[in-house]
């Protein structure tokens, strides 16, 4: 994979719930695909990620078309983990052969399933797990499974499990992260708070929190949501393949020194795409903003023009424009003055295509204190509220909360 340090950045691509290679979600795929690899090659961003539930029923012909989709962008990085609908009736098998071939291709990163004896019925039980860790840009990924230990399979509900030996994996690379010096985030297929086993939950929700995990990526709810606890972002971004709340896309994701962001982009909303990655919003802040009267604004940009192309300009509530400049293959920055009371920061981008992007955040002040631990770690019980800037309703329509029943 590339190596691009200004800033880590990927895209998020909902559930899928793949049926028939003719379906709505199936051509949204391709499209999203297309537009993101397009971004890849221009080094905007450095993988796509699937977080399971790729295929409704988790069979090999719905695998198939997702073989296709990414077939037809083979330089694009590919990180995809398992979810519940992939062992929909019980098995794993038909998962296991896309796994195979798609994670131990270059695409995929060469990764390979861990074959685990693990305790079901009484009895050990061969299991392969699909989890897997890498860095990138900068960033210690760490890929958790919390389907294949479980049991779960259609009519007998969810039971997301870790597992011994992938617990005792994630202690051990959470702990060589914190040597190394490395920001982590983790991939998931849900909260933490949804594994089946308590202790597991509070093992899980423990580590993150008190190794500093900077963003948990998930998918599962169906809807966008952030859920930011002082230290750590959990996000998860709306389903492909069942959606309820609005235009389908994809959400992007970023760490930029101390500040992680994250905002979903429509497929019907044309580039450029503008997310502010530093200062931090006073919603996902883990730190308060430094003194003096002057501070750093840095924005992700993407875009299909040359970055030559690319005007770009801050605004503080409302004020004068000040040019922001690059910093980077697909970061801008600018130094401006940010006076005493100042709330909003915006930044606009336009690309010489007729289309252009505006993104605003309220930045944290410099008396921010980070709130103490939630009472439910790892949980949404802290999720945002509505924020239209970042394309989140906030009224949670997804089969696991007040959506429909899929």
């Amino acid at each position: 994979m590339r190596e691009t340090h200004d800033v880590f950045a990927f895209a998020h691509i909902g559930d899928l719930h793949l049926e028939g290679g003719a379906d709505r979600n199936a051509d949204d795929l391709r499209a999203i695909l297309a537009e993101i690899d397009g971004l890849y090659g221009r080094g905007l961003l450095d993988f796509a990620y699937l977080p399971g539930d790729l295929a409704e029923d988790g069979r090999a012909a719905q695998y198939a078309i997702l073989i296709e989709a990414l077939a037809a962008h083979p330089s694009l990085p590919v990180r995809l983990i398992a979810g519940d609908h992939d062992r929909q009736h019980g098995t794993m098998t038909d998962f296991d052969a896309l796994f195979t071939q798609m994670m131990g291709s270059a695409q995929g990163g060469g990764h390979r399933a861990h074959d685990h004896a693990l305790s079901k019925s009484g009895q050990p039980d061969p299991v392969p797990q699909y989890y897997f860790a890498e860095t990138i840009a900068g960033v210690r990924c760490l890929f958790l499974d919390m389907i294949s230990a479980g049991y779960g399979r259609k009519g007998f509900g969810l039971d997301f499990r870790l597992g011994p030996d992938q617990r005792e994996w994630l202690r051990t690379e959470l702990a060589a992260a914190d040597r190394d010096g490395l920001p982590c985030a983790v991939f998931a297929h849900t909260y933490p708070d949804d594994l089946q086993v308590p202790e597991e939950t509070t093992e899980l929700a423990g580590l993150i929190r008190s190794h500093g995990v900077r963003l948990v990526e998930m998918g599962h709810t169906h809807y966008n949501e952030l859920a930011h606890d002082g230290r750590t972002l959990y996000a998860a971004a709306r389903s492909v393949g069942q959606n309820e709340e609005g235009a389908v896309g994809y959400a992007v994701a970023a760490i930029d020194g101390a500040v992680t962001s994250w905002r979903f982009k429509p497929l019907d909303q044309g580039l450029p795409f503008v997310m502010i990655t530093s200062p931090a919003d006073r919603r996902l802040a883990t730190e308060p903003l430094g003194p003096g009267g002057t501070i750093t604004v840095r924005a992700l940009v993407l875009s299909n023009a040359p970055q030559a192309a690319w005007s770009c300009q801050a605004h503080v509530d409302g004020g004068p424009a000040h040019p922001m400049r690059p910093a980077g293959p697909r970061i801008v920055e600018a130094q401006i003055p940010w006076p005493d009371g100042a709330q909003r920061l915006t930044v606009t981008v336009a690309d010489g295509t007729g289309g252009s992007d505006t993104e605003t955040i309220e930045p944290v002040s410099c008396g921010f204190t980070p709130p103490p631990a939630p009472e439910r770690p790892g949980s949404d019980a802290f999720r945002t509220e509505a924020w239209p800037g970042k394309g989140i309703r906030g009224d949670q329509l997804g089969p696991n909360r007040n959506g429909r029943d899929w």
